[in-house]
């Protein structure tokens, strides 16, 4: 067994779904050397991801205000950990920085080609240049094997509540046929299906399988909700849960779900990680980089020529990715799914 550092800092402040496929790495080092220390720098938003993480010991939430002052708080209680080595999954001039000042003694970032905002001038040691289109999460797992473990396995955990997992199996189980999960946001905007289409899709799935849909997502996305609602037009079994659930309800209730429909959202990895059957709905994303990782999940698309393009919005009067990709066709993969899911 390769040595590792005794005390590792892992820099990877956000996103949501970042931040799930990122602890593939953390339990990657876990499970090659159970007495590693592993700490985490993150953002508040994605702190319930890594707080009580049975591969996370120590937990550094940035944060938002305070100025210089709260700045050398944050970095005086890092330093006081003893890091030998700081990892920079962020790869931004941000999160490069924080790893530096880290007190540790090595920093390991990402290759030049993938660092952004000349980040990768701050790393006196990178890893080697990945393939093309490489998934996010094997992109982690390389971190672990620039460090001398020979055949990391990406193995999710996401942190368990019994209260809270006990909850999600009662208000599941007054369903006989189950429950499916529709995400009805997404950050960039270019990655949203309209919310209309998951009311209709909601309506088709409760009326033809008999599973009650319950659509989720932030409290940013209720408007989101309540057009799917609407566009359900009373269907039995439909509900609006958007902003009703924390983070780690979301989790505990997508872990015992029968399917979970997302287009490309933190949310569609955190459902991913939970081992339920995901359902992405692709079109500006490459899911090639960001699709929901396993063999369990599939992803659909329409592909007009210009996608994938990756964009945040789309500049085109028609967006056609997203547009093209019908609640026919997005019904009947999820009518595939739910026939390979069993009942409850």
């Amino acid at each position: 067994m390769s040595k590792l550092p005794r005390r590792i800092l892992i820099v990877r402040l956000g996103a949501i779904g970042d931040v799930v496929n990122a602890l593939v790495l953390a339990n990657a080092l876990r499970d090659h050397d159970p007495a590693v220390k592993i700490g985490w720098a993150v953002h508040e938003l994605a702190r319930p991801l890594v707080a009580g993480h049975p591969s996370v010991d120590c937990v550094h939430v940035l944060p938002r205000r305070g100025g210089l002052r709260g700045l050398a708080e944050w970095i005086a209680d890092v330093r006081a950990q003893g890091y030998e080595l700081a990892i920079d999954l962020q790869r931004i001039l941000k999160s490069a920085w924080l790893a530096r000042l880290s007190g540790a003694t090595r920093v390991l970032a990402y290759d030049r080609r993938r660092c952004k905002e000349l980040s990768w001038v701050l790393a006196a040691e990178r890893i080697e240049e990945g393939p093309p289109h490489e998934h996010m999460v094997d992109q982690y797992l390389s971190f672990a094997r620039a460090l001398g473990v020979e055949t990391p396995r990406a193995r999710f955990a996401l942190p368990f509540d019994p209260d809270t997992d006990a909850t999600a199996r009662a208000r599941i189980a007054a369903h006989a046929n189950g429950v499916v999960l529709l995400h009805v946001g997404a950050t960039k905007s270019a990655n949203r299906w309209p919310a209309e289409r998951f009311g209709a899709l909601a309506a088709r799935l409760a009326n033809e399988h008999g599973v009650a849909s319950w659509f989720v997502g932030g409290p940013a996305e209720a408007p989101l909700g309540e057009r799917a609602l609407a566009e359900a037009r009373g269907a039995r079994g439909v509900e609006n849960q958007v902003g009703s659930t924390s983070l780690p309800e979301l989790w505990h209730l997508a872990a015992h779900a029968r399917l979970v429909i997302s287009a490309d959202s933190g949310p569609m990895h955190v459902a991913a990680a939970t081992g339920t059957r995901v359902l992405g709905l692709f079109g500006a994303a490459d899911e090639r980089r960001t699709g929901p990782y396993g063999d369990r999940h599939r992803v659909i698309r329409e592909r007009p020529e210009c996608a994938p393009c990756g964009r945040r919005t789309c500049p085109l009067v028609r967006h056609a990715c997203m547009l093209d990709l019908t609640v026919e066709r997005v019904f009947a993969s999820a009518s595939e799914m739910l026939c390979a899911s069993p009942r409850p």
